[in-house]
């Protein structure tokens, strides 16, 4: 594991593999350990970089003057000093779209790929509406409320059949800060269309059906706000596809960067 000091966090991030970087970044239920089984696939062909948000895991931050916005300006900072030449690939959970996403927009040329899962992103539309449910559900959970998993977005399915890898992501979530979600909702966090103009970074936004917490279509929704983006659908999961069916979502990210040219180097032609 490793550290990185920035304004007002100490950020953990961990580092597995060798080759050309790949980036994930987490939703506001867990923290980067929720990526083991990307991490076992992805790292056999790339270096995968996975980043605890502030506030989550390893990464302490001053409670008092958190807030969303300063997501993206963390990943900037992870990407100066992990991936300072070149473009790379990120991979974004659910909230982690606040961190890639706005970052996409402002400084395209980091960007080789975006991936965008189980989120309504902050490119604003009518499917924003979703942000206000997300927002309650954070606010019952920071206080001590007991949330049913389904509600947190996991298919009826897989609360069922995997109660190990339920009860797993509960004490994942009990390492993180209690700190304030709710400001998710901010306008200022807002991407407007008048903010795509000319973006062309290749973005893919996948969600599953059996999506609880935000709907089984949302994602679609998100994806026609994003000029040029990607969609895909998982029809037996639900807001944590990577989590839930991790085999499944590998291969259409890993078919997404490929098809973009973003292959292991020893692939290259």
């Amino acid at each position: 594991m490793a550290f990185l000091d920035v304004p007002g966090a100490r950020l953990r991030y961990d580092v597995c593999g060798e080759g050309r970087p790949l980036v994930f970044v987490h939703g506001a239920g867990a923290n980067a350990t929720v990526f083991f089984q990307q991490v076992a696939h992805f790292s056999k062909r790339y270096r995968v970089i996975c980043l605890d948000m502030r506030g989550f895991g390893g990464s302490i931050c001053d409670a008092e003057t958190f807030h969303p916005r300063q997501f993206s300006q963390d990943l900037a900072r992870l990407l100066d000093v992990e991936a300072p030449e070149g473009k790379v690939a990120v991979v974004c959970q659910s909230m982690g779209a606040w961190s890639g996403l706005p970052l996409a927009v402002r400084e395209p040329d980091r960007f080789a790929a975006l991936v965008l899962s189980g989120s309504p992103t902050p490119a604003y539309g009518p499917h924003h509406k979703v942000l206000e449910v997300v927002s309650e559900r954070f606010r019952r959970v920071a206080a001590g409320e007991k949330v049913p998993p389904q509600d947190l977005g996991f298919s009826e399915r897989f609360v069922r059949e995997r109660p190990e890898l339920i009860a797993l992501y509960q004490m994942l979530a009990r390492m993180n800060q209690k700190i304030n979600l709710s400001t998710i909702t901010d306008p200022e966090l807002r991407i407007l269309p008048e903010d795509f103009v000319g973006y062309n970074v290749p973005t893919m936004v996948m969600g599953g059906v059996q999506n609880r917490l935000l709907g089984g279509e949302t994602h679609l929704m998100a994806a026609r706000c994003i000029p040029g983006a990607q969609s895909y659908t998982f029809t037996e999961s639900g807001h944590s596809s990577y989590y839930e069916e991790p085999d499944h979502y590998n291969r259409v990210v890993e078919e997404f960067l490929v098809a973009q040219g973003y292959v292991p180097e020893e692939n290259k032609v």
